[in-house]
């Protein structure tokens, strides 16, 4: 279908700074005329994500606000003496990607140090753990985002590591963020021993054998060893941040939330807003509670109470983070029935249900949104509870809270999500029968529970909001690459394959809302973007194909060209 068949065309012009009034099939007024744009761009593909999910030929922008989006020859008369014009030739333009959970201090210092994301063998990670430690002489080795998958449940053990010619402690977290993996010298440091009992809410992996500590730490049992890191700096955090951002920014993302935030993020951020850095929209989650906090105490009640000392168009500091469990391939998931061969294991929740309740309905009595990490179906129902809680407690409010990743959702608590409006925030890549579902997840599951994963499917259809978010740098940071996912529930980097439950497929449209208007819902801006609609800020991505108009296995090969926050450039491939 060619775009001219497709465009349902509409002259919307911003007519004063405060007011908006729609001009629809009528000249521009004198007044407009008289106001040229500072951009435009025109010639293209350009999905609004509208109220009436229409296409354009055109946008106008100027002082970094959409002032008309129409046809080619409606938006020409906007043009003045200095007007910037961008010929898309038929591109594909729409809004800005929201990426609804990501970690971009964590992202930053894994692509400034050791990064061993997308490694395929144990012999590669070893490889490059090995470049890494050359010539380094003092402190730790510290890598980032090893796959789980290759070492099979138990996990990798020291003696690979110890294999590695240095007497430096070595530290390497996997992609999940909730294992790692350490050599002997790092077990010394931190005295971790036969005799070590495991923390709460930790496991220290053993040799079955002689049952000395195997390298392999899961959840809180971590913190042993971080703990003995040299705090990082202000200027550490704003470097990270900011290549984090830069990344992002190439992958047409232009707002984001947080999902593991303390002091030294927030100072970071405000650094970086303050010398015109900061090239997105952040809402930041600050991290509550006994188990992954960056605050303990007193401490996060300072930092809760602080919130609002630094006042920024783009940074929103009214979010909580809560973790309810930890992960499936490490049995510390929370279930509803217990872990196959296990006995009556189920994992374990980080709260009491109680005690959840009691934080969930203090913090939205707040007016705080809150976000939380659920894996297992346990966690799921413990947060939607809580959401319950909160709304019998304080009554309906507009804090938008969300649960984030959603691996496990009991059918029964499929349509509560609608029902209390909490958007199910999915990481949809991985949405598919990969080495961590089918040999990590399966063997502890069993078939069923493994083909009900990520119903992202069910929880549309019962009328729940899908917002899309990437955990990077657990995954991929690509919104194309989940979004891929989505509607085929097979691998991103294959034609064919497995699928992992065909029925939970949603389509192209529904993952794009989920990270341009649902996203920009989520963070409370979807009147200020989220849509290519006048009167909202001109954050735009240009895309080198349509993505309606290739098949689906195609749609993550899409590369971002250009990407406009508030109308200026932050990417440009050409």
């Amino acid at each position: 279908m060619k775009y001219s068949q497709r465009f349902h065309f509409k002259t919307c012009m911003l007519l004063t700074a405060g007011l908006m009034m729609m001009a629809c099939g009528k000249e521009p007024s004198s007044e407009l005329t008289t106001q040229a744009a500072d951009l435009l761009l025109t010639n293209g593909g350009i999905y609004t994500v509208d109220a009436n999910h229409g296409w354009a030929q055109a946008v106008a922008v100027r002082d970094g606000l959409i002032i008309g989006v129409g046809s080619n020859e409606e938006i020409q008369a906007l043009t003045g003496p200095s007007t910037r014009v961008i010929d898309l030739d038929g591109k594909m333009a729409l809004p800005g990607f929201h990426d609804a959970h990501v970690h971009p201090l964590m992202a930053g210092k894994m692509l400034l140090g050791c990064s061993l994301m997308e490694l395929d063998s144990i012999a590669a990670i070893i490889d490059k753990v090995t470049a890494c430690a050359s010539g380094k002489n003092s402190g730790w080795i510290v890598g980032d985002a090893f796959d789980l998958a290759l070492f099979g449940p138990d996990g990798p053990g020291k003696e690979l590591l110890d294999e590695i010619d240095t007497p430096l402690p070595i530290f390497l977290t996997a992609s999940d963020g909730h294992n790692a993996w350490v050599n002997s010298r790092a077990l010394e440091l931190a005295q971790i021993t036969f005799e070590t009992p495991d923390p709460a809410l930790g496991v220290i992996e053993r040799d079955p054998a002689t049952g000395e500590p195997s390298g392999t730490l899961r959840e809180t049992a971590q913190d042993l060893i971080t703990s003995l890191f040299p705090a990082a700096t202000l200027e550490e955090n704003v470097t990270a941040i900011h290549a984090a951002l830069q990344e992002m920014n190439g992958f047409g993302i232009t707002s984001f939330i947080d999902a593991f935030v303390g002091l030294e993020d927030w100072q970071a951020y405000q650094d970086l807003d303050r010398s015109g850095q900061l090239s997105a929209r952040v809402v930041t989650s600050l991290t509550y509670g006994p188990a992954f906090s960056k605050h303990h105490g007193e401490e996060f009640e300072q930092v809760l109470a602080s919130r609002h000392e630094y006042e920024s168009g783009r940074i929103n500091n009214d979010s909580i983070k809560l973790f309810l469990d930890g992960v499936l391939e490490g049995e510390t998931a929370a279930l509803l029935e217990p872990y196959l061969g296990m006995g009556e294991h189920r994992g374990e929740l980080i709260f009491e249900p109680d005690e959840l309740d009691k934080a969930v309905t203090r913090f939205d009595a707040m007016g705080l949104q809150v976000h939380m990490h659920a894996i297992g179906d346990g966690a799921v129902r413990a947060g939607l509870d809580a959401f319950e809680a909160a709304r019998n407690a304080n009554g309906i409010s507009d804090n938008r809270h969300h649960i984030s990743h959603l691996q496990l959702i009991n059918f029964s608590d499929i349509e509560r999500f609608a029902e209390l409006d909490a958007s199910a925030n999915f990481q949809a890549l991985w949405a598919l029968p990969d080495a961590w579902i089918m040999e990590l997840n399966l063997p502890v599951l069993g078939e069923e529970r493994v083909q009900g994963m990520y119903p992202i499917g069910s929880v549309l259809k019962t009328g729940g909001r899908i917002v899309g978010g990437s955990d990077w740098n657990v995954s991929s940071v690509n919104p194309l690459d989940a979004i891929e996912v989505a509607v085929r529930r097979q691998d991103p980097l294959q034609n064919d394959g497995p699928v992992l439950n065909e029925n939970e497929r949603v389509d192209l449209a529904t993952m794009i809302e989920a990270y341009t208007i649902n996203g920009a819902w989520l963070m409370h801006q979807e009147q200020l973007t989220g849509s290519i609609t006048v009167g909202k800020r001109a954050d735009i991505i240009v895309l080198d194909r349509n993505l309606f108009e290739i098949p689906a296995q195609d749609i993550n090969e899409a590369r971002v060209l250009l990407t406009l926050l508030d109308g200026e450039t932050i990417f440009n491939t050409q």
